[in-house]
């Protein structure tokens, strides 16, 4: 127990004596609450003397009776000693400090302070420029294999490269990691030739073993298995050449090397002593190589070595701020937040602002693999009816922008959404002979899913629909037996930069929340269609195809889209470069800082 601890123990017990006043005290009373011998509490009573938070004058004789005087408020111990938690990164001990111990006053004025430590950090000597800001949750999992959520991808992206690169502008594929690419007419065997000299961030350079070693690991433990379970043979005629052989004709294998579960990592993940702790420390060629991530912060600095050119800014810390959306300071303006990720609700600033609507859609699926009255498309349609999008997108405002037909944004701008109907959503849950069992309602653990839940669950109670809400992990949720158990699921897709792969995945992989839900001929139809896309070159043609299982989906009510989202960001002017990618987040590699004059 430190020095704080002891003291907070002796001013909580005198409380209501103010600071400076004398009182009398016994060293039996101190060694009660110290819960020590007698010269322990002498030592611990001289160490707080010195440390300057208290005054001790012991009572000299038998019988005497000691005088004590405090100089520091419990606030105001708090409060340091949760700055000094703060300062030597321990966020995450701050928080529980703070939370658990301190007033509501004491919050406000510890988020004030935290506020003003987030921003452009720039030291004098180097210039070197830190960009600090926060972020509800900690990201420990960023093995680019099994990354899952938008925010991890993002991650990767800073930290990762791959083998191609996505022009989201031009719509075309670009050398990354390998300069050049061939293939046979039949599109079965693909070869590529490496750059040289590009080199890990622990110092190892890339070669054809890296790749190699990339994609064999990823067989039969990714969201992207099956497209890794079509490779026939991975050969290595060269150190910077590779080719891959497919069964069959793979005209999308071009394109899937450019989304980040395909990032290459190093021949064993760096080495045995560095493979346990590699999806929080991963190590790639990336501009960025991670230094620090843990429950407090997430630590990146520059890779000077970077093959494409170092990143402009120096360090970047994500800061975990728990809730930081609902801090009140956060909502306040004239602060330096010279990034801050954000949903729709938050006041409007000084601060200029990105935003734009989601490419993806929050959706319902129902098991149809599974015995239930989700079996029954008269049940399926009228929860379809009795949902009111426009209703729950003004009662929960938010993130949640705009009532979606579909996955591609485009559903968004069109009049035909669905109608709503109470009455004959009530009608259709009788036809159906619903008895007025309970069915489970699974979702991951967000709190902007567990309200959109929660609403569901309260609007099928209107019909007479009895739905328990259940929320996991999305790593739980992702198992296949998991999903088995639910009747229904609640999520979001983002449609990435290449939209067609992003659902390709969704209804190819075994992980996936909506391929679970098929019934057997759904599932026979959409693995006919998605055969077809694999040896489509187009990703307009693949399109079409894809449009074609969504429609197959919602035509069957096995599939209830209900929103689009905004997605949001908040910079300082002085912040160049700033754009928001597929994800609404921020490349930090093209940031830049600009100096501004003082007047």
């Amino acid at each position: 127990m430190d020095a704080e601890e002891h003291y907070l123990i002796l001013r909580t017990q005198f409380e209501g004596v103010p600071e400076q006043e004398m009182i009398e005290v016994t060293m039996e009373q101190v060694t009660e609450l110290l819960d020590c011998s007698r010269r322990n509490a002498q030592l611990v009573l001289n160490k707080l003397t010195e440390s300057g938070y208290l005054t001790w004058i012991p009572g000299r004789g038998r019988g005497k009776v000691s005088r004590m005087s405090f100089h520091i408020s419990i606030s105001d111990l708090l409060a340091a000693k949760a700055k000094q938690l703060v300062e030597n990164e321990q966020l995450n001990e701050a928080w529980r400090l703070i939370d658990s111990s301190g007033t509501q006053r004491m919050k406000d004025d510890f988020t004030d302070w935290l506020e003003r430590q987030l921003g452009i950090l720039r030291t004098d000597e180097e210039e070197r420029e830190v960009l600090r800001f926060p972020f509800y949750r900690p990201v420990p999992h960023l093995d680019p294999a099994w990354v899952q959520r938008r925010t991890e991808s993002h991650w990767v992206r800073q930290i990762f490269d791959t083998l191609l690169i996505f022009d989201p502008e031009e719509k075309r594929i670009l050398p990354g990691l390998a300069h050049h690419w061939e293939w046979d007419e039949s599109s079965s065997r693909w070869r590529f030739y490496l750059r040289k000299g590009v080199r890990f961030h622990h110092g190892q350079e890339m070669t054809a073993q890296d790749v190699k070693f990339t994609f064999e690991r990823m067989s039969g433990r990714t969201s992207s298995e099956w497209i890794f379970s079509l490779i026939k043979a991975i050969e290595t005629p060269g150190r910077y050449c590779i080719d891959f052989y497919f069964a069959q004709p793979n005209a999308v294998f071009p394109a899937f090397l450019c989304t980040d579960r395909c990032s290459i990592v190093p021949e064993n993940l760096g080495g045995p002593d560095k493979a346990a702790c590699f999806p929080a420390l991963p190590i790639g060629t990336g501009p960025f190589r991670m230094i620090k991530n843990n429950e407090s912060l997430l630590v990146l600095e520059a890779n000077d070595l970077y093959f494409e050119g170092r990143p402009h800014l120096d360090r970047i810390e994500m800061w975990v701020w728990p809730d930081y959306e609902g801090q009140p300071g956060s909502h306040r303006t004239g602060r330096d937040m010279q990034l801050l990720y954000s949903d729709a609700s938050r006041e409007s600033t000084s601060e200029p602002s990105l935003s734009q609507l989601e490419n993806g859609s929050t959706y319902l699926t129902f098991n149809l693999s599974k015995a239930g009255i989700q079996q029954n498309i008269l049940f399926r349609q009228a929860i379809d009816m009795g949902l009111d999008r426009e209703r729950m997108i003004k009662e929960l405002g938010g993130l949640r922008q705009c009532a979606s037909e579909g996955f591609v944004l485009s559903g968004a701008q069109q009049d035909d959404t669905a109608s709503f109907d109470l009455d004959e959503a009530k009608k259709r849950i009788q036809a159906s002979e619903y008895g007025g069992q309970s069915l489970n309602l699974y979702t991951y653990e967000w709190l902007e899913n567990e309200k959109t839940a929660a609403w569901i669950s309260r609007r099928c109670k209107e019909m007479g629909v009895q739905l328990n809400v259940v929320k996991l992990p999305i790593e739980h949720l992702a198992d296949p037996q998991v999903l088995a158990q639910a009747d229904l699921v609640m999520a979001g897709e983002v449609l990435g930069e290449q939209a067609d792969l992003t659902l390709l995945e969704l209804y190819q992989s075994r992980f996936s929340f909506l391929r679970n839900h098929l019934s057997p001929e759904l599932t026979a139809y959409v693995d006919d269609k998605l055969t077809v896309c694999m040896g489509e070159p187009s990703s307009d043609e693949r399109m079409k195809l894809l449009m074609d299982i969504q429609e197959k989906l919602k035509s069957s009510s096995n599939v209830i889209f209900l929103y689009h989202s905004l997605q949001k960001a908040q910079h300082h002017p002085m912040l160049e470069g700033m754009a928001l990618n597929a994800w609404g987040k921020i490349d930090y590699k093209h940031i830049w800082v600009k100096h501004v004059e003082e007047v």
